[in-house]
């Protein structure tokens, strides 16, 4: 006989509770509290990392800064990346030096700044037989940009770039079809946990003074009067309304929703573009490097990104159309990827490999319809939309800091101040320990719960590393306020596991939310919610995986 499973007792969850209520995500009420009625110097509306980054800028200055976010933390653009922290080397490809070199600074401080949150991501560009032969002048051309991309500022990373053999090429991912590779070169760049970089950012923030809170939406801004604008917000607790002498929208591709009353309408100066990726188990793709590969039918490349006992492709680049709250993965996206990665492997994939993926909008410059998502510029915006309203939107993951930067230096200069930013120099929260990879040690470790209770030490999935204390910590720690945040951006199980998370939910959140004092009809309430948001995001992978996928699904734990 099995033995039955313990529920977790009211005296442990507040042992875990005290445990963590020094975390600075820890006390949502807190946060509530600050914000309720206050008069702030700045309200950021917006928590992904630009939003968080702007926190962050005026908190460390020293203003009253309060932000809200209408879903969770990280839960739009800023969890669907491709999880590098890039310094645009392809971008050197339409000239935009200037944009690079500002990718390969901010890369470095991130690096610097944020040790437990970045590491170096090995990338591998193979060159391809074309009739049997390589173009020497490939080569050259491919050799001469990377020597443009280390005098721009890549040499800062302490590595070269080296060229290979066609055997090296293939020994960084043997999956690969031996008869198309000719050589290729290996360089190197960052990778880092898109949410987690978000909500340490966001700790860092509060760590300053700063009130954050997710699951806040900003229902109304009125029109600038003596002392700034009114806010009302709604959140799960209840509506407030609160004062700003400035409000920063930094809500992304969502940007042109968030309009001052006497602004009327939205300036409409967004183009989103639509990006999937698809999960595969890393055995399937046999790369211990990123590597980029073309894509025949439209001349564009994807990526194959190693993450650990995963790997994901991505990604696509196309119209997002009118920027939907929730985007997600169409049967399209999946030939195109499948179809793009099999055209260069021994052994072709199915979507019955695909273990998960995501669909995300990234906020491009531009005017709907008028270029190709993929011409559109990557750079950013920051501009006084009206009097004690700034706009900061645009721009891409590695560049968050420089862009929260601006757009607080206007904001400085709105209220009439002389504070200089210190944010290209601040560590952030956690990287005192690296060896606490992605938390950080102002977050207790998953080993600190499992004194506690030995039963987080238990996985979440069967093989998986994934632990019961990581979602916990997610529950108490980092303001998950639902199951679909604990499944999605505080593990990633939902990510990289979507299908067999789908298909086992019950059992997955019932052991989740046991950690919880919510009550039965609340659980029900909140197994249906994610229910219903992972079939709504997964799209055309909803489709339970074949039994025999279900085997032995790696983990996500550390990518």
């Amino acid at each position: 006989m099995t033995e039955p499973v313990r529920s977790a007792t009211s005296a442990t969850i507040r042992q875990i509770r005290e445990a963590l209520c020094d975390a600075p995500l820890a006390d949502r009420a807190a946060h509530l509290a600050k914000l309720d009625g206050a008069t702030l110097d700045v309200l950021v509306v917006g928590g992904g990392v630009t939003g968080a980054g702007v926190a962050l800028d005026a908190a460390s200055r020293g203003l009253r800064t309060g932000l809200v976010e209408k879903g969770d933390f990280a839960s739009g653009t800023s969890s669907r990346s491709s999880k590098m922290v890039h310094g645009g080397f392809r971008y050197l490809q339409t000239g935009d030096v200037a944009l690079v070199r500002e990718s390969l600074r901010e890369r470095r401080r991130l690096h610097r700044n944020a040790p437990h949150l970045v590491d170096i991501l090995p990338f591998v560009i193979p060159l391809l037989r074309r009739d049997g032969i390589v173009n020497p002048r490939l080569f050259r051309a491919i050799g001469g940009a990377l020597w443009s991309y280390q005098m721009a500022g890549a040499w800062r990373l302490g590595r070269r770039h080296k060229r290979l053999s066609a055997r090296e090429t293939i020994q960084h991912m043997p999956s690969l079809s031996a008869d198309d590779v000719g050589g290729g070169y290996l360089m190197h760049d960052l990778r880092a946990d898109d949410v987690r970089l978000t909500l340490s950012v966001l700790a860092s923030a509060a760590e300053h003074g700063a009130a954050v809170l997710n699951h806040a939406e900003c229902k109304s801004i009125s029109a600038f009067g003596p002392g700034g604008r009114t806010i009302r917000v709604r959140a799960e607790e209840g509506t407030f309304e609160l004062r700003a002498r400035v409000v920063v929208n930094a809500t992304g591709v969502w940007a042109d929703r968030i309009v001052p009353r006497e602004k009327g309408r939205a300036a409409g100066r967004l183009s989103p573009a639509k990006g999937v990726h698809l999960v595969l188990p890393a055995a399937k793709m046999l790369n211990d490097t990123a590597i980029s590969l073309p894509v025949k039918r439209d001349r564009r490349t994807v990526s194959v990104i190693n993450a650990g006992p995963f790997a994901y492709v991505g990604s696509t680049d196309t119209a997002g159309g009118s920027a939907a709250d929730t985007p997600c993965i169409d049967a399209s996206d999946v030939e195109y990827l499948l179809d793009g990665l099999n055209q260069h492997l021994r052994e072709p994939v199915s979507i019955d490999d695909v273990t998960g993926g995501w669909a995300g909008l990234r906020p491009l410059l531009g005017e709907q319809g008028r270029h190709r998502s993929a011409d559109l510029s990557r750079r950013h915006l920051v501009e006084l939309e009206a009097p004690g309203f700034v706009t900061v939107t645009g721009g891409k993951l590695t560049t968050y800091r420089a862009m929260a930067e601006e757009a607080t230096d206007l904001v400085v200069g709105l209220l009439d101040l002389k504070r200089r930013s210190i944010t290209s120099a601040l560590k952030l929260t956690g990287h005192a320990d690296p060896t606490e990879f992605r938390h950080g040690n102002r977050v207790p470790s998953a080993a600190t719960l499992i004194a506690l209770d030995d039963r987080l030490a238990e996985p979440l999935l069967p093989g998986n590393e994934t632990l019961l204390a990581d979602a916990v910590r997610g529950l108490h720690a980092e303001m998950g306020l639902h199951l679909a945040d604990i499944l999605l951006r505080r593990t990633r199980l939902g990510t990289f596991c979507g299908r067999v998370v789908l298909a086992d939910i019950a059992r997955i959140g019932d052991r989740i939310m046991d950690w919880t004092d919510w009550s039965r009809v609340r659980k029900d309430a909140e197994l249906q919610h994610a229910r219903d948001v992972l079939t709504r995001e997964l799209g055309a992978l909803a489709a339970p995986l074949p039994t025999s996928a279900h085997s032995r699904i790696p983990s996500p734990r550390h990518t």
